[in-house]
């Protein structure tokens, strides 16, 4: 990942991050521990639907714009990107207010799922432009509008459930909002590259073919994930599902770092294995698990590290404690999860096999909602958390193994173990941190694991960071050498 994609990716990344905390030390106050775990439910039941409806045709139109690109039929592509959008969302749509219509449910329950499916019908939209310009390398407007979208949709929600008794439909409602806006923004760039071209129904099918079952894959996970909060909910009540769902969204900083890694090394992964080879895709993986293992490794220690006092600051009072103790199991969990989905995948795509990626996954969920049942009623959160973690894991050495048949992707053992060395000092530090109240017990210890893992990579060379330093001092300091022999 070169250094101005990795700048042009930041803005997204600190608006992820800083979205998805603020959006626990919002909601977990601003609802009860009730309502928040109602929110949680739902929004897991709705990107589960996502992911069946419409992952598909966003994965086909990053996976066949180089394609169409090389046979100059880019304006077929996207007028058959646009057709697949209106007709799914208007089957979306019609199918929700029919639902609503006719089926007699409460008048929360009908606002919720209303405002769900408008904000994924413009979410649909959305996602598939941002997909092209992944696929197309133009990674400043992707990180851009993404970044809106995230804004604009989390501080909508919030102004909604601060202003009107929305309840657990108004982060909901915020994301429609976003979504129109961001929408309109897209539309008139998206018909001109359609301009010309004409929907293909053989060319939708060609995506289907593809996208399906790697949506199924993605749908199964949710899938998985949907099924054990039911189960947590039912074992051990709502308001312990809500305390889950916290420390799940306080680990979201480790979904952060594969999402924008991997947008910036799916594209260079593609390319590579279209053009030069499985060898080429192998020698990109390589640096992509080494980026991969490099943030989110110390990121998910330093967060297991910290679990009570970040805890304490943004979630709610009544879900903090659970939630802390919660975290560590979802901070290792998310590690395996995040190789699962954003690099051993990666095989399974490259090669068309995403059909067999989709059964594959059916192991560990069983794993899971197995744990999850036998673990929820008497240890409630953390037993789900538990179960998370075993599944992700059991996940991880399924796809690795059945992946090597396909294209080997390579897990670098010496990568890792300078990783885990300086992952070490970093938690030495942290755990010597001074003791503090307040903010200053999170901001003194990260502090100390930050410096710590800074020392650790420069002693241990991780990601070869110590000859890179060499030689950015050596540039800023050319005579240094000099005037200390003279000294």
């Amino acid at each position: 990942m070169n250094g101005r994609r990795a700048l042009a990716l930041a803005p997204l990344q600190i608006a992820q991050a800083l979205v998805g905390l603020g959006a626990i030390a919002a909601f977990t106050r601003l609802m009860s521990p009730e309502v928040f775990g109602r929110y949680a439910l739902a929004l897991s039941a709705s990107m589960l639907a996502h992911a069946l409806l419409f992952t598909w045709a966003e994965a086909a139109a990053f996976r066949f714009f180089s394609a169409a690109r090389a046979e100059k039929r880019l304006s077929d592509h996207f007028a058959t990107l646009i057709a697949l959008a209106v007709a799914l969302g208007a089957i979306v749509l019609v199918a929700t207010a029919a639902l609503l219509t006719f089926v007699g449910v409460r008048e929360d329950i009908a606002a919720l799922s209303a405002f769900a499916a408008g904000a994924a019908v413009f979410r649909f939209l959305t996602r598939i432009t941002r997909e092209s310009e992944r696929a197309a390398f133009d990674v400043g407007r992707y990180a851009a509008l993404e970044t809106a979208y995230l804004a604009v949709g989390f501080a909508a929600g919030v102004a909604l459930l601060m202003r009107f008794d929305l309840g657990a439909a108004a982060p909901f409602a915020g994301l429609l909002l976003a979504g129109a806006v961001i929408a309109l923004i897209d539309a008139p760039r998206l018909i001109a590259r359609a301009r010309g071209g004409a929907p293909s129904l053989h060319r939708a099918t060609t995506y289907a073919s593809y996208g399906a079952p790697l949506a199924l894959a993605l749908a199964l996970d949710l899938g998985v994930q949907t099924i054990a909060r039911f189960i947590l909910a039912h074992q051990a009540g709502v308001a312990e599902l809500g305390a889950y769902a916290a420390a799940f969204g306080l680990a979201r900083p480790l979904d952060i770092i594969f999402i924008g890694a991997g947008a910036a090394f799916g594209p260079l992964m593609m390319n590579a294995y279209d053009h030069e080879g499985p060898k080429a895709a192998q020698a990109v993986a390589a640096k992509a698990f080494a980026i991969f293992a490099a943030f989110a490794i110390p990121a998910a220690v330093g967060l297991a590290l910290v679990s009570q006092p970040l805890a304490t600051l943004l979630v709610g009072e009544g879900l903090s404690a659970n939630a802390a103790a919660a975290m560590p199991w979802l901070a290792l969990g998310g590690v395996f999860a995040g190789f699962n989905l954003y690099y051993f995948s990666e095989a399974f795509q490259l090669t068309h096999r995403t059909g067999q990626r989709a059964m594959l996954m059916l192991v560990p969920g069983a794993v899971q909602l197995t744990l999850t049942l036998i673990l929820a009623q008497s240890l409630g959160a953390i037993g789900a958390a538990m179960a998370g973690a075993a599944g992700a894991a059991i996940g991880t050495l399924v796809l690795a193994l059945a992946g090597r048949r396909l294209i080997a992707l390579p897990a670098p053992m010496g990568a890792l173990l300078r990783i885990a060395a300086a992952t070490a000092l970093m938690a030495v530090c942290v755990i010597a941190a001074p003791r503090a109240t307040g903010f200053g017990a999170l901001a003194l210890p990260i502090a100390a694991g930050a410096i710590g893992y800074v020392l650790g990579a420069l002693i241990f060379n991780v990601l070869g960071v110590r000859e890179r330093a060499t030689i950015i001092f050596r540039h800023r300091f050319p005579n240094f050498g000099e005037r200390a022999r003279a000294s």
